[in-house]
């Protein structure tokens, strides 16, 4: 009996070898080994497993964690677009820049300069003028260029945003021309609006890494700066945690999902065991099966339980496209503080923004009417005379988010390694334990910014 069962093991081998469609055909009637195959030759996994077999070097955007803050990123393209500014590279980047958004925008709009318009002299490049991120003036031409950032994709309210922001600079400067910018995460011209010029990131980057990659930088510090810089600007557009991925784990649930119960009982190894021949794959693969463990919308329910369960009502938004959700709420002693300052009881607000990758905690400021934002700016006002934390004055840089609404604190709850590390209900436990710790600690910044403002109030009312 013995001696037939392994006749028959040789003879399947052998038939294997001499008609390898045999051999396929129960290959497909093994929906496990066929999906999974699937999900291996996906482009868009091979682009994920090249992104996590390459090497990692040290950059110092990672350790600082500014990929994510929109102030950061106009702080560089300011300081590269002023031709007299350190990095040595006069008004290259500059000229680039006006010739690109030129080519975007309608022909009476267009900023008309000659050669020698791009001397330093003649070009001021300002940094949140009139609420813009950037605004470009061209002295003698009587030319602006107001550039609003924004670090995801495009939509309708940036173009709302931004054609409130053309309008107020064309009626306050009435004898400039005007050219309005929506720099945005979208692949550049992939956006239509009319009279406002679409730029891309991926399009900044790419004339950006044109300078690096001819040496034009003026010293190897300032060249190691841009390179770092680049290469977060590049991993950033095209996370492995981002849009694609977020494609990636919905068209092949199914083979995830199987696998995600054999990383539940067998572990790492387990999930390695199902690619035996494809052993280069085995590590990005088990990244990828762990990732998809996770959904945003499930995190933020059960954050959103948490925040119930102490009294307060938050409010939902979501962009399913980008696979990110919001989740909001005011603390009540923060809105009886505001309203005694005479401010609306939404000027100030927190939230959790949760996506596939991480969860982050935000501390806003709104305002979208005029008197709204006028209480708004004597906020900020008063930040900049009295910070919330001496120590950390870095820690509240306000930032434009758009929609009215500006961040003034940013928090990082679960990182993208920690969501990969843990299992759905570790996550969930984490978040909840991480949200209650940093809301009831006497010494945590949610209780140093709460009393900040209530001081500020007893202030107001005493004077």
């Amino acid at each position: 009996m013995l001696r037939d069962r392994r006749r028959a093991r040789t003879f399947r081998t052998v038939l294997n070898r001499r008609h390898p469609s045999a051999h396929s055909a129960r290959r497909r009637a093994n929906p496990i080994n066929s999906d999974l195959r699937d999900l291996i030759e996906d482009p868009r996994f091979l682009a994920y497993h090249r992104e996590r077999a390459k090497p990692r070097e040290f950059n110092t955007f990672d350790v600082l964690q500014y990929a994510d803050y929109e102030i950061r990123h106009s702080n560089v393209l300011a300081w590269l677009l002023r031709p007299g500014d350190t990095h040595g590279i006069g008004a290259r980047f500059l000229r680039w820049f006006v010739d690109h958004v030129n080519g975007r925008l309608p022909a009476g709009d267009r900023v008309r300069v000659l050669d020698n318009s791009f001397e330093q002299a003649n070009v001021d490049v300002w940094r949140e003028r009139e609420r813009v991120d950037i605004t470009i003036r061209f002295k003698r031409e009587k030319c602006l260029i107001a550039v609003e950032n924004k670090l995801e994709s495009a939509s309708s309210d940036h173009l709302g945003q931004v054609m409130g922001y053309d309008r107020m600079l064309r009626g306050k400067h009435e004898n400039h021309t005007v050219g309005s910018v929506l720099l945005s995460a979208s692949a550049d011209g992939s956006v239509k609006f009319p009279d406002i010029a679409h730029v891309g990131w991926d399009s900044v980057g790419g004339a950006i890494g044109s300078i690096l990659a001819d040496g034009g930088f003026s010293t190897p510090g300032v060249q190691a700066f841009v390179g770092q810089y680049v290469d977060m600007v590049d991993r950033w557009l095209r996370p492995a945690g981002g849009e694609g991925c977020k494609a990636l784990l919905e068209d092949h649930r199914s083979v995830l999902k199987e696998m995600r119960r054999v990383l539940e009982k067998d572990g790492d190894d387990g999930v390695r065991g199902m690619v035996p021949d494809r052993a280069e794959h085995r590590d990005s693969l088990v990244r990828l099966v762990r990732e998809s463990r996770h959904d945003p919308k499930e995190l933020r329910s059960a954050a959103d339980g948490h925040l119930k369960g102490r009294g307060l009502k938050p409010t939902y938004s979501h962009n399913s496209r980008a696979g990110v959700y919001w989740l909001g709420w005011k603390d009540s002693t923060m809105v009886d503080a505001v309203q005694s300052m005479g401010g609306h009881r939404g000027s100030l607000s927190w939230s959790v923004v949760f996506s596939h990758h991480k969860v982050e905690l935000v501390f806003y400021f709104y305002g979208k009417s005029t008197e709204e934002r006028s209480f708004v700016d004597s906020l900020k006002s008063c930040l900049e005379k009295t910070p919330i934390n001496r120590q950390k004055p870095d820690g509240y840089c306000v930032w434009n988010d758009g929609y009215g609404y500006e961040g003034v604190y940013h928090k990082k709850i679960l990182s993208h390694e920690d969501l990969v590390e843990m299992s759905a209900p570790e996550a969930k436990d984490q978040l909840i334990q991480r949200l209650k710790d940093f809301m009831d600690s006497d010494d945590s910044e949610y209780r140093r910014i709460d009393d900040y403002f209530q001081c500020l109030a007893f202030g107001f009312e005493a004077a």
